[in-house]
């Protein structure tokens, strides 16, 4: 039959090819192994490019992580903000974050479109900065107040906790009875991870923000106006951290 092979041709042919596999392995394992040490030392290059840089740059090292509390909403987060927030914190920058801050929450736009004008710069008002002010309707994270710029603002700060029973109305009752300040002048803020709303409140009369867009686009803004390094070394810890715990974290449902 045309095109057929004689058993002995067969048997050559198997024979050729058991001699000729192992040698063709052989070779392809010592081009593997040469390819291989070439990468093993392109990679231990590399490696040892990026101990160099991070020992001049250190761009892994962040204090807020190293110390444990990078999750703590009142020791860590309520008491960064609020010294950050208070004109005359050990940050000496003045009012550059409370500036930013506010000017940040009047260009939102949407629900923030009522926000209280303020009169910049706010440097000739006096204010005041409180962590964790002890109340009758509760514990208020953030209070910042001015009686010049007649505003009072209240920042409930959530990330991990849930909210206590009618928490975010007791809040609102709060500021409703505050008559040294305009009603339109008393602010409750809802600070989330991501923008969610307040399951505890009695209206809509608060204001949503989020760690994920809304503390990063603000501490950004103001980092241009600090004027020490080590301040601003802080805050560019605090927003790689803020970043790494969040990034997940979208708007939240309108």
């Amino acid at each position: 039959m045309a095109g057929a092979y004689s058993i002995e041709e067969i048997g050559r042919f198997i024979q050729r090819y058991k001699t000729f596999v192992p040698g063709t392995s052989d070779l392809r394992l010592r081009e593997f192994k040469q390819r291989f040490g070439h990468v093993r030392t392109a990679l231990e290059a590399l490696a040892e490019l990026d101990r160099r840089s991070q020992r001049r740059l250190a761009s892994r090292f962040n204090l807020f992580k190293a110390l444990g509390v990078e999750r703590r909403e009142v020791r860590t987060h309520s008491a960064f903000l609020a010294e950050l927030l208070r004109p005359n914190g050990t940050h000496a920058q003045g009012t550059a974050f409370l500036e930013a801050f506010l000017q940040h929450c009047l260009r939102k736009g949407d629900e923030f479109k009522h926000f209280p004008p303020i009169e910049f710069p706010t440097g000739a008002a006096f204010w005041e900065v409180d962590c964790e002010k002890s109340v009758p309707d509760g514990q208020l994270d953030i209070v910042v107040r001015s009686l010049q710029s007649r505003l009072l603002m209240v920042i409930e700060n959530k990330i991990d906790a849930a909210e206590q029973k009618d928490q975010i109305g007791r809040y609102q009752d709060w500021l409703s009875r505050r008559r040294e300040y305009p009603p339109d002048r008393r602010v409750l803020i809802y600070l989330t991870p991501d923008g969610r709303r307040a399951s505890t409140a009695s209206n809509e009369d608060y204001f949503r923000l989020s760690y994920a867009k809304d503390v990063v686009a603000w501490l950004r803004s103001a980092l241009p106006n600090v004027e020490a390094p080590r301040v601003r070394d802080a805050v560019i810890q605090y927003l790689d951290l803020i970043e790494s715990l969040f990034h997940f974290a979208g708007g939240a449902e309108r």
